[in-house]
């Protein structure tokens, strides 16, 4: 089945007594003795969010999170969507780190169930179509603990690809693809009620597990879309380094810089922090973003409720805030008012959407919600964290 949950960019520490005080205080307008009217204190409207600034994240000593910190970083080695086709503009979910075995069900049912998962480290998947979800992917990348490990797996996931599905039609099965490797295993289906071709191929490279599925009435961008999802990722994964061994997930304390996730909506993006390459994939147009984090001397960003960057300078941060804000527009789009007591921050609204977006310093923090007076109360919490950095 096609992906169609668009994906949201964000995809715990008692605000400090600075911050409560600011979230409590009144708006309090007098005169002076001769009369002319004075100001009192700012009034920023916090909501609930004054007390829900982002924890520092601990050392990834568990396995779970050294899972999860790896597989955040194996973001700044994905293909990047338009570069499989410039039509894939339209972010879908799962578009996120894949740290356990569990989450890649949400790509390919009972994947949870083979034998190889016992060797699976963590992995990264990233899911794309067109504005008018005619065609799409869904890519990922899995790391195992070896080579011979991975092989396993290429079987035992080649084996649960081929399966007939109820939501296909009968016949098509496995089919040799120019471009593959030799033990790849591709297959071909075609969907029982729409009747676009489906191609899903998956290879190994080394200790990792390259699979794409791949979806469209057009046959022949399906298959090409598996071959060229293939080679470019392969190529990133051949140029990967040594791994990383530092277990800290965010050596600049940015996260600091957020409003956290809720507990009923937390994710295995929440609380994260990503490399300059990884961030972009989050944007429509990942190498455009790219261009524009490097541009803006932004090497990390925290993902959280909130979102926050570090420019290399308060001019380079405004240049970016300008980006999230042509990002996040269209034509539809129409300015809105700037949170209460906050005129610096700049709102936008579009359709059922509301985005906010403030620069303190040489930091920028991003916030979105389905209302505007919420993202207003988001963007005001951000504000005063990120004065405390």
């Amino acid at each position: 089945m096609r992906p169609t949950i668009v994906v949201m960019r964000k995809p715990t520490r008692v605000a400090t007594a600075a911050v409560v005080l600011v979230s409590a205080v009144s708006v309090l307008v007098g005169c002076t003795v001769d009369g002319k009217p004075t100001r009192g204190p700012v009034d920023l409207d916090l909501g609930k969010y004054g007390s829900m600034q982002g924890q520092t994240l601990p050392d990834a000593t568990t396995e779970s999170a050294w899972a999860k910190l790896r597989a955040v970083r194996l973001a700044d080695h994905m293909v990047f969507p338009v570069d499989v086709d410039p039509g894939l503009v339209s972010l879908k979910m799962p578009t996120m780190p894949m740290p356990v075995p569990k989450n890649l069900t949400l790509s390919m049912p009972d994947a949870d169930t083979l034998p190889s998962m016992k060797d699976y480290q963590y992995g990264f998947s990233v899911s794309a179509g067109d504005k008018p979800n005619d065609f799409g992917i869904n890519h990922m990348v899995m790391r195992f603990t070896d080579d011979r490990a991975a092989g396993a797996a290429l079987t035992e996931w080649g084996g649960l690809t081929s399966k007939p599905k109820d939501w296909y039609k009968p016949g098509g099965g496995k089919v040799s693809v120019d471009g593959m490797p030799a033990d790849a295993i591709v297959v071909h289906r075609v969907g029982s009620t729409d009747g676009s071709h489906k191609y899903m191929a998956v290879a190994r490279s080394g200790s990792y597990l390259i699979y794409t599925w791949a979806d469209s009435k057009d046959e022949s961008w399906a298959k090409r879309a598996v071959v060229t999802a293939y080679q470019k990722q392969k190529a990133l994964l051949d140029a990967i380094g040594p791994d990383d061994p530092s277990r800290n997930p965010d050596p600049t304390g940015l996260i600091r810089g957020t409003v956290k996730v809720g507990a009923d909506d937390r994710d295995p993006t929440s609380e994260t922090v990503w490399g300059q390459r990884g961030a972009a994939l989050l944007y429509s147009n990942g190498p455009e973003a790219f261009g524009e984090l490097q541009k803006a001397g932004i090497t990390v960003a925290a993902i959280n409720q909130t979102q926050a960057y570090r420019a290399g300078s308060a001019a380079q941060a405004e240049g970016w805030r300008k980006y999230l804000i042509k990002d996040f527009g269209d034509d539809t789009s129409r300015n809105a008012a700037s949170p209460r007591d906050l005129s610096t921050a700049t709102c936008v609204q579009k359709d059922d959407r509301a985005g906010c977006f403030v620069v303190v310093g040489s930091y920028v923090g991003e916030a979105y919600s389905t209302t505007l007076v919420d993202a207003q109360q988001q963007i005001s919490a951000a504000y005063t964290f990120l004065k405390t950095l």
